[in-house]
């Protein structure tokens, strides 16, 4: 039986060690065995805390997907705003200066560069301050305003559900995905497969090596196959 390459991506890795979790939960011969019963309960220990930690290096991505929506969506209502201020028509350059007083403001203050929490404040008072009854009246003649300003507020309730399943995820927060892929990978290359190696000539653990190297093969010949596709 190979060991696991080294070279495994964080992700599979985690997909194999439950894999090979579920394979020795459901095999009744191999978990009397006492070294497996030790191996695979560190093995599970480990391979829960790295999906967790997968799971929290995605959450964090989500968040700095989302913060990056709303800026978007704040620089949309400022070119736009800029352009009424500049128009042609008397009418629509009036309104367009009004809006952009206000929305000037707020770039002046720093909103888009601001912390997580200190823009979020901001868009909110941006709003209020756009929800002002000589505000409305102004956006009433200007096309797109309001749909744009539904757009902020879309882009920052979003962000608000990210930033809470951010809160939630770091309060449990533990090792990193990267810091636990070498002990993951410890456990399954010098303990459990060298010690099935060992007992190749012991028949009650025989079904269970040959799921294990199955499973070992599988994703060793994925990732041969995608570093062949990028030579």
């Amino acid at each position: 039986m190979n060991k696991v390459n080294a070279k495994i991506r964080i992700a599979d890795l985690d997909g194999l060690s439950d894999s090979i979790v579920r394979i020795y939960k459901a095999d009744s011969a191999a978990q009397p065995d006492a070294f497996l019963k030790g191996a695979f309960s560190e093995l599970e220990a480990l391979s829960a805390q790295i999906t967790t930690a997968i799971l929290q290096d995605k959450t964090v991505s989500r968040l700095d997907e989302a913060d990056s929506a709303r800026d978007e969506a704040l620089r949309s209502l400022g070119a736009v705003i800029a352009g009424y201020a500049s128009f042609p028509v008397a009418e629509k350059k009036s309104a367009g200066i009004f809006l952009k007083s206000i929305y000037d403001k707020y770039i002046k203050a720093g909103i888009i560069k601001a912390s997580y929490n200190a823009e979020s404040s901001m868009i909110e008072s941006l709003i209020e301050d756009f929800s002002g009854s000589e505000s409305l009246e102004n956006i009433e003649k200007l096309d797109g305003i309001e749909a744009l300003l539904a757009n902020i507020r879309s882009a920052q309730d979003s962000f608000a559900a990210a930033n809470d399943e951010y809160v939630k995820s770091a309060s449990s927060k533990g090792a990193s995905a990267t810091s636990l892929k070498k002990p993951l990978l410890s456990v399954i290359n010098d303990k459990i497969v060298p010690y099935l190696n060992l007992m190749q000539a012991n028949e009650t653990l025989a079904e269970f090596s040959k799921s294990i190297e199955k499973e070992i093969s599988r994703v060793n010949d994925s990732l041969q196959r995608k570093e062949a596709s990028k030579k």
